[in-house]
């Protein structure tokens, strides 16, 4: 039987996926730290009022935010921006699949950040698995030739710091004690969320003022970027606090195959020899990670 992670880890591709496409829409009026404002400055009250209704079905205080898990947060928090706005500006370079494929070595990453921060193993073949996803991942994005330039700086580096939020995250919703995943992972998104909201908010009042009053301009696309973000959180989230992050992270790459389907099924799009074997060690690492699992 499929465990329930996995289950919402598809689910989180899914709505990642429709942010990413509306936070492109808004480059066109926003600029990158505009765009990437609105994941965090209109995701943060969807994500109150979620923990708001699980106040009243759980009942539960938040008094145990020890100093650890104020750091974890908080590092999570800076490095995901940071890594957000790298990302964001992969969308203005011609090599885009190069720096976005590059940026998908994350959950690689991800696995000695976790043994680093959280003194967390996974055994060889879980990591074999990781591997062999990561790889048909490089195969599906890259068009012709790997050319390290500064579009694969960028995103080797936005995985870096993906990498380092999502086991940070996890950290923090390990720090608390509450019993229940659900709980925890909710917690820290709200603690995490309000201290970038708060921290962004600052930075692009003093660096691009202008940008707040434009996302309002936006305003529908600027909600839709924060309920479609708040609720990609909510979903990783809550996944990293009961599983491996390398795991989730690894697992969170099937959003590549329902791309290719749908190009191939639907706009009856030709698949190239490369794709083809990317799909393939794609869905053969993500079998081998849910059955280990």
């Amino acid at each position: 039987m499929i465990e329930t992670w996995v289950i919402i880890t598809i689910l989180a591709c899914f709505l990642q996926n429709l942010r990413s496409l509306f936070q492109k829409k808004l480059q066109g009026t926003l600029s990158n730290l505009g765009a990437t404002y609105t994941r965090f400055g209109y995701g943060l009250p969807f994500v109150l009022l979620y923990i708001i209704a699980l106040f009243f079905y759980f009942d539960f205080s938040i008094n145990n935010l020890t100093p650890t898990f104020l750091l974890y947060c908080f590092i999570g928090g800076i490095t995901q921006i940071i890594a957000t706005y790298l990302l964001l500006k992969t969308f203005l370079l011609r090599n885009f699949a190069v720096s976005t494929a590059y940026s998908k070595t994350e959950p690689i990453q991800a696995v000695f950040f976790g043994i680093i921060i959280l003194n967390e193993k996974i055994n060889i073949m879980g990591f074999l698995a990781i591997i062999l996803a990561v790889i048909g991942v490089l195969l599906v994005s890259i068009e012709k030739k790997i050319n390290f330039n500064r579009g694969a700086l960028l995103g080797i580096l936005s995985g870096t710091l993906f990498g380092v939020s999502a086991v940070c995250f996890r950290g923090a919703s390990l720090e608390l004690d509450y019993g229940n995943p659900l709980i925890s992972s909710t917690v820290t998104l709200v603690v995490a969320i309000t201290m970038q909201t708060i921290v962004f908010s600052i930075f692009i009042f003093y660096k691009e003022p202008e940008q707040i009053s434009l996302s309002f301009s936006k305003l529908k696309y600027s909600l839709i970027v924060g309920f479609t973000g708040a609720s990609a959180s909510m979903c990783w989230f809550y996944c990293m606090a009961i599983q491996n992050v390398a795991y989730v992270r690894a697992l969170g790459q099937v959003e590549l195959i329902f791309s290719l389907m749908i190009s191939f099924f639907y706009l009856k799009e030709k698949v190239r020899n490369n794709e083809l074997l990317g799909l393939i060690l794609m869905l053969t690492g993500i079998i081998l990670i849910i059955l280990i699992t």
